[in-house]
């Protein structure tokens, strides 16, 4: 059988994991529905049912009414009030995969879950009866025995999703829109590098003779307790019956699906493209039988797809696919790439449950949640790295997945370890489940219909996302990348040019990304607010020679050179210079000693001195006397001999007094040259130890003394070798800081440096702290320049790190980057990794146009629409307040608005005359100021408040903000108040909510836990409060854009445009497609933005604004 790899991704993904172009099917068939009605005590749907029957589906769906004239599925109804509806069928919205093409329709659909405020729109009400009434257990925890409530509908109200709409745009020659085809151009998105294929295929099924191969016969007799394997495809036939069988007799069961990877790095790439899965693990229950073994039921099922069962996994495509059987995933977002299968993210439902958990990782779920520990792999399969010396070290490493499969010592643990995360991620699924149905949403629904309806298909639209990923201009990020390197020298040059003038050389080795270096610079001297004792003024760096500029030693040597000219004070004591003696071994000593007739024996410091004072005899200058005090007699004939031998004096027939005299004479000899050398000797102390060094090299320029040659290169080729390490004194300037950490020390992080700097550059220039500090004037101009340099090279180091340079190694064979995206579960607010989509640099600051790289592709064009003060407009709306509605009705500039209902005098002004609010520019220029101009201050301080009150502000923050008065600060959020009374009386009835129950909720009703709320810690307690406002309203923000993105990506329209969507990017989306249907497009993303109302989301009392572009390649242009 062709392994996977040598397939087509498009084949291989599509045709095994499910992506072809088979569309829904209904909700409800005939039988079911009437079985639904009929059992309904109250004769209506079984609304668990309809809300959660398409969660089960891999695609994104809603449920949806249908108007057909011909339909007679759902029989009229007309029991408690309620209108009469004789045309409706449920049905499933035929939502458009993302490798699929657009299917025609003309039908009009409308969501059950939309809202409008229409009192003559129909109704419809669907309601549960009894636990029964859904066999997929859809009851409230502990209350077998009672009714479920029933739903009413009549409050909820229908809006179109799709309609009889007529395309107005037309192809064009050499255009990227087919018509009959729309998303052609898309499909291979995300596919596998032709070179990933290449690779797998030679690692992914072993072959006699290959490292690692165990013969088949070996696997195939595996049989292990509560595992079912398969590895034929005869077992897969078995299995599969089972399976089958079960879809028709037991279709609400429950199977939770888990895989292993091979290759794939997840710390450097993402799953998409990348890896192969080896194995698939399925659970099904505690009475499930997968009829392969006499085991009986509970069996966890393992699939092997690796070596000569390579393929079997595609046995299962069918059932993969199918839309019908039910699945949950813990990581669906892994498992959907790897696999991209059909299913459910139980990764979600633990999200929503607890949303202030720091943990999700299958591990510490079930440890929490079920009270049973998941080891994790590293602990039973690590393998501890071994040091140089052979021996087990500290750190353990996880062997790749692939050897832990096939090696015999660890495959039975490896498989019952992988099958065992399904039967977590089952037993898992349970227990979140029947929390979320103690939970309620909306009217009688709980959040677990709140999970089905919206937040499963959101988590799958984030995995379309992921896979299409965004086009990147390779070349434009390296040009761009280049330029910002060389903009960081010259910040870093500036800098330490400036710093040069207080630190010396030190300066130009600092480490400027060191917060530790540059706090001792800074603020060294300062108290620490924790242990209340001083921070050291001056500290020593150890840093490796690697990170020192040539420059910096240059400076260094220099420094060094000049310190050894200064003159000495008289009464100052030299220290003795080193010399190459200070530098050998006692080994190489004795050898010398020997050489030149000296006393071996001895200490290594005996040994040196003994050299050291034959070498000084020698180079002496002023040494007259015969009379010399020497080792001679106290050694022995043979070193005696040994000496002459060394000076190529005769010994034949000499006695011991005779070799003495010779060797004396020979010293006398050299004493009277060394007399001539030293004729001008040198004035400093370093004077002997050249005049050594000198006598050395003429030693072994000799060529007589091998020993001494050999130990002087020794030490010349050390000396040669830079020093590893270098000591860098930072002193302190003794600047008072104003910022702490946690541990008390002062902070210097990139705010406090903006602070210091402030904008010199500016007109007229605003100089920040450092000004008054060095005195004004030109000195406190060039501090404020060095430190705007200082916060300009942690701008530049960001922008490389996170941008420049990941996006050209991160983008793929289509040169298009994928990223991980994540979604805040406090909040709902969306993170991205790999890269960080969310961080980009604010418009005016992307000093790189770091948006630019962001492309479409040829012949197609970027949509890029965004939200207009989207938090404002949920806080007027949901605390229906009547100024900021008016003010929003009105239009024109809102925080001008809010300056004239603060300020008294302003509202004089504007009510005299003396300046306007608002004016129309094409008539000329304004005959009177404008009020943001002529009170820009006032201003400022409504556009800070309108945000900062959203946030949960409070006047200490406004104060530090401002650089004013804790008491102005109370004075003007008072204003601000009086002049929106109530926002505060929405705040105050908000936070007395958490304080009660320890929670808050979204505009949507999602819920998040604040159990510090209850406490009396000032500060846990304050903080706590300040979520409790701002989560309704931040969290509402992301719950619009999440239903306006689920809108714009079900979007018939826009799919047989040919658009899709990319990226959301806080209140922004950003889509992708040809340019010839670029401005109908538009206008479809403008209707889906400006109305995205679901049920749990009304429809808000102030238009929601939305602005954007069609007609841009790249995303700086578009914005």
């Amino acid at each position: 059988m062709m392994p996977p790899s040598k397939l087509s991704v498009k084949s291989y993904s599509a045709a095994l994991f499910g992506l072809g172009n088979k569309r829904g099917s209904l909700l409800l068939q005939p039988s079911t529905s009437r079985t639904a009605f009929n059992n309904n005590r109250s004769n209506s749907i079984d609304r668990r049912l309809l809300a959660t029957s398409a969660s089960w589906r891999d695609r994104s769906t809603a449920a949806f009414i249908t108007s057909s004239s011909s339909s007679s599925l759902v029989p009229s109804l007309t029991t408690n009030g309620l209108k009469k509806h004789d045309n409706y069928q449920f049905q499933y919205n035929n939502n458009l995969n993302f490798f699929s093409t657009a299917a025609t329709s003309t039908t009009t659909s409308t969501a059950i879950y939309a809202t409008v405020p229409k009192a003559d729109e129909k109704h419809v009400k669907a309601a549960t009866t009894s636990p029964k009434a859904s066999s997929l257990g859809h009851t409230n925890n502990n209350k077998a025995n009672k009714q479920v409530p029933t739903y009413d509908y009549t409050t909820i109200h229908t809006i179109p999703l799709t309609t009889n709409f007529q395309i107005k745009s037309k192809p064009k020659d050499g255009g990227n829109w087919n018509p009959t085809s729309p998303l052609k151009w898309c499909q291979t998105f995300g596919s596998r590098s032709p070179e990933m294929q290449q690779h797998l295929s030679s690692v992914i099924q072993l072959k006699p003779g290959d490292d690692g191969y165990i013969p088949p016969e070996v696997y195939n007799k595996e049989e292990y307790p509560n595992v079912t394997i398969v590895r034929t495809k005869e077992q897969a036939r078995i299995v599969l019956e089972a399976l089958k069988k079960s879809k028709l007799t037991e279709p609400e069961r429950i199977h939770a699906c888990d895989t292993e990877v091979m290759d794939i790095d997840l710390k450097n790439v993402g799953p998409v493209g990348n890896g192969y899965v080896t194995c698939l693990s399925v659970y099904s229950g505690p009475d499930f039988d997968y009829g392969l073994n006499d085991q009986g039921p509970g069996t966890m099922l393992w699939v092997d797809n690796l070596d000569d069962a390579c393929g079997i996994l595609e046995e299962f495509k069918e059932w993969l696919e199918d839309e019908t059987v039910m699945k949950i995933w813990h990581n669906y977002g892994f498992d959907r790439h790897v696999l991209w299968n059909e299913g459910i993210d139980v990764l979600g439902l633990g999200g929503y449950y607890d949303t202030g958990r720091m943990k999700y990782s299958l591990e510490s779920l079930t440890e929490d949640l079920l009270g049973q520990r998941k080891v994790p792999m590293k602990e039973i399969f690590g393998e501890h790295r071994l040091r140089k010396d052979g021996s087990e070290g500290a750190l353990v490493d996880l062997p790749p997945i692939e050897r832990l499969q096939r090696e015999l010592k660890s495959r039975e643990n490896f498989i019952r370890y992988s099958a065992f995360d399904a039967k977590s991620t089952y037993n898992l699924y349970m227990h979140l489940k029947d929390r979320l149905l103690t939970m309620s949403w909306v009217q009688d629904l709980n959040l677990m219909d709140y999970y089905h309806m919206h937040m499963r298909p959101f988590g799958e639209l984030l995995t379309d996302l992921e896979r299409r990923g965004m086009l990147v201009a390779k070349d434009y990020l390296a040009d761009v990348e280049q330029q910002a390197r060389e903009d960081r020298r010259g910040h870093v040059q500036a800098f330490r040019q400036w710093a040069f003038k207080y630190l010396g050389a030190d300066a130009l080795a600092m480490n400027l990304a060191s917060s530790k270096q540059l706090t001792t610079f800074l603020f060294g001297g300062s108290m620490n607010m924790k242990t209340k004792e001083p921070t050291e003024v001056e500290n020593v760096f150890k840093m490796p020679r690697a990170d020192i500029s040539d420059e910096a030693m240059e400076a260094y040597r220099e420094r060094d050179a000049q310190l050894k000219a200064l003159p000495r004070d008289d009464g100052e004591v030299d220290e003795p210079e080193m010399d190459e003696f200070d530098q050998m071994k006692a080994g190489e000593l004795k050898v010398l000693c020997k050489e030149y007739g000296l006393k071996v024996s001895g200490k290594k410091a005996e040994l040196q001195q003994r050299l050291r004072g034959h070498f000084q005899l020698m180079a002496s200058s002023d040494s007259t006397s015969d009379s010399v005090i020497d080792d001679y007699k106290s050694m022995s004939v043979q070193d005696l001999r040994d000496a002459c031998k060394a000076r190529s004096i005769e010994t034949k027939g000499k006695k011991k007094n005779d070799l003495i005299k010779d060797l004396r004479d020979d010293d006398s000899f050299a004493r009277e040259i060394s007399a001539e050398i030293m004729k001008n000797p040198q004035k400093d102390s370093s004077a002997t130890y050249r005049t050594i060094s000198e006598l050395l090299e003429e030693a072994v320029d000799t060529g007589e003394n091998d020993a001494l040659k050999n130990i002087l290169a020794g030490i010349r080729e050390k000396n040669a070798e830079e020093p590893k390490y270098v000591d860098v004194t930072v002193k302190s300037l003794g600047m008072e800081p104003d910022k702490f950490t946690v541990g008390g020390a002062p902070s210097a992080t990139a705010d406090v440096l903006r602070k210091l700097a402030g904008d010199p550059f500016a007109d007229p220039p605003n100089y920040g702290r450092a000004y008054e500090f060095f005195g004004g004037g030109q000195e406190g101009h060039d501090a404020c320049v060095a430190f705007f340099s200082l916060t300009a090279i942690g701008s530049i180091d960001t922008m490389i790190a996170n941008f420049l340079t990941s996006l050209q190694t991160l983008a793929d064979h289509q040169k298009r980057v994928h990223c991980s995206l994540n979604i805040n579960t406090e909040t709902g607010r969306l993170s991205s990794r790999k890269p960080n989509m969310q961080n980009q640099p604010a418009l005016e600051k992307d000093k790189y146009k770091i948006r630019q790289a962001f492309k479409a592709s040829a012949g197609n064009r970027l949509i890029v629409a965004d939200y207009g003060q989207l938090e404002l407009r949920l806080l007027a709306s949901m605390t229906d307040c009547t100024s900021m509605i008016e003010a929003f009705e009105a239009g024109g500039d809102f925080h001008s608005r809010t300056a004239l209902g603060m300020f008294k005098y302003i509202q004089d002004a504007v009510e005299n005359g003396e300046c306007l609010l608002e004016w129309d520019y094409g008539e000329g220029e304004p005959p009177k100021p404008m009020l943001k101009d002529l009170y820009a201050s006032e201003r400022r301080k409504a556009k800070t408040l309108n945000f900062s009150i959203a946030y949960g502000k409070t006047s200490h923050g406004l104060s530090q903000d401002w650089g004013v008065s804790q008491q102005e600060a109370d004075t003007m959020l008072q204003a601000w108040y009086d002049s929106r009374p109530e926002v505060e009386k929405w705040q105050k009835e908000t936070k007395a909510t958490a304080k009660k129950y320890g929670l808050t909720r979204t505009l949507m009703g999602r819920y998040r836990h604040l159990p510090h709320a209850k406490e009396k810690n000032m500060k846990m307690l304050g903080h706590a409060l300040r979520a409790s406002i701002n989560t309704p309203i931040q969290g509402g923000a992301a719950d619009v854009a999440m239903m306006a993105m689920l809108k714009i990506n079900n979007s018939e329209l826009l799919k047989k445009l040919g658009w899709i969507l990319l990226m959301q990017v806080h209140d922004e989306v950003i889509l992708e497609g040809p340019e010839e249907t670029s401005e109908e497009a538009f206008e479809e993303v403008l209707k889906c933005m400006q109305n995205p109302w679901v049920l749990g989301l009304d429809k808000t009392k102030v238009p929601l604004l939305v602005d954007g572009s069609c007609v841009h390649d790249n995303w700086y242009d578009a914005k």
